[in-house]
């Protein structure tokens, strides 16, 4: 099944901004696959306008006409210089909705560097071994170890969220129960905690003064960090 298979509304990020742009690079390069495919006798204003018509649905649909206003022309209006004009419109608006998104993920975000993301694997796998010994359902368990891989997946990325972290503990929260197992668990998440914290403190340092004061960085929802044995255990 190729890519132009998959229903393209399923699964949409609950974000509007986000949902806009993975829909809006699935219309367009199912327009542009069509207009290649296209017959020489074939009409490419009707590919032009089934373009601009879907990309329209899904501004209306998700609330940003605040952001992007355009009509859709009636299709004997409709030449490739009014496609190439509406596509440069959209274009524009996904290039400011990535900045922007792209600032947002560096405020909710850190940079480890390799000792860092050492640190956090290490604990990591400690987690894991504890998963896998939980007496628990078995869907219960996949979603943990799902959760955890996921984070171990975003602390190779270029950059860490803290939402991924935020996930793996509230799993947590809700699965592991109030025994010797849970009390370890918590304890490896505050080692990770503390990984993070240092990272974001470490990114503030290097900041300019007048921009040090405005940045607060998000406090991980578990137990307030704490010096334990775990900072010891790291073979690096």
């Amino acid at each position: 099944m190729g890519d132009f298979d998959i229903d393209p509304f399923e699964d949409l990020p609950d974000d509007p901004e986000e949902a806009f742009l993975q829909l809006e690079e699935h219309f367009r390069e199912e327009c542009d696959r069509r207009l290649e495919s296209a017959g020489q006798d074939e009409r490419t204003d009707i590919i032009h306008i089934a373009y601009i018509s879907q990309v329209l649905a899904a501004i209306t649909a998700l609330g940003l006409e605040s952001e992007f206003k355009s009509e859709v022309p009636s299709i004997e209006n409709v030449s490739y210089n009014t496609y190439l004009d509406f596509n440069k419109d959209v274009m524009h608006y996904c290039t400011m909705l990535r900045i922007r998104r792209s600032q947002r993920r560096q405020g909710y975000s850190v940079q480890f560097d390799e000792t860092a993301k050492r640190k956090v694997h290490h604990h990591l796998d400690q987690v894991l071994e504890i998963f896998n010994k939980l007496e628990v359902e078995e869907t219960k368990r996949e979603k943990l170890i799902s959760r955890l891989s996921e984070l171990q997946a975003e602390v190779n990325q270029p950059r860490t969220r803290f939402d991924r972290f935020a996930a793996l503990s509230m799993e947590v929260a809700g699965v592991v129960g109030d025994g010797a197992e849970r009390s370890k668990v918590i304890e490896i998440l505050d080692a990770i905690a503390r990984v993070f914290w240092g990272a974001q403190t470490e990114k503030q340092k290097q900041l300019p003064p007048s921009k040090q004061a405005r940045i607060e960085p998000p406090k991980p929802k578990i137990e307030a960090p704490k010096r334990t044995s775990m900072d010891d255990d790291i073979p690096f």
